[in-house]
């Protein structure tokens, strides 16, 4: 009985701020993907404009991408993991979209993805939308790669 009352009662506090709440399905996500000069994002996407998320490399192989900054009220919005390994280097590419399909976002604050590689280097790009706004579509590449592990995480309120 008190399972159900409290189960009631975050139903009503739950939706009385009046914003939607994600699920981690409300993220698309595409496998680490293989590609080459006329299978990568860029090539079949010629007209998108791709913004590049601040980036630091804390050491060979292990970067951190960012965009905008956590703010007091935001909240862990989605977090989604995967990793990858290949017999070969090879060059990869993993596309993210928040929200899924036709789900309604929240305002977004900051962006996180932790990447792990066995390259020298990566990259981070927001190819729609961004902080500030309902959603947005991340782009991840790395090029000559046998391993390629990223966690993201979407903070926003």
């Amino acid at each position: 009985m008190l399972l159900v009352i409290c189960m009631v009662l975050g139903v009503i506090v739950s939706g009385s701020t009046g914003q939607p709440h994600a699920r981690a399905s409300d993220l698309y996500y595409t496998d680490i993907t293989p590609v080459n000069d006329d299978t990568r994002y860029t090539a079949l996407n010629p007209d998108t404009k791709l913004s590049e998320m601040n980036k630091v490399k804390h050491s060979k192989g292990n970067i951190v991408f960012t965009s905008g900054e956590r703010t007091y009220g935001d909240r862990l919005i989605v977090n989604h993991y995967d990793d990858e390994n290949f017999a070969s280097a090879l060059d990869v590419e993993v596309l993210m979209s928040y929200p899924a399909g036709a789900s309604t976002g929240v305002t977004l604050t900051s962006i996180e993805v932790y990447v792990d590689m066995t390259a020298d280097d990566a990259g981070g790009y927001l190819s729609k939308g961004g902080i500030g706004q309902t959603n947005v579509e991340i782009l991840l590449t790395s090029n000559q790669t046998r391993s390629f592990v990223y966690e993201t995480f979407i903070y926003g309120y």
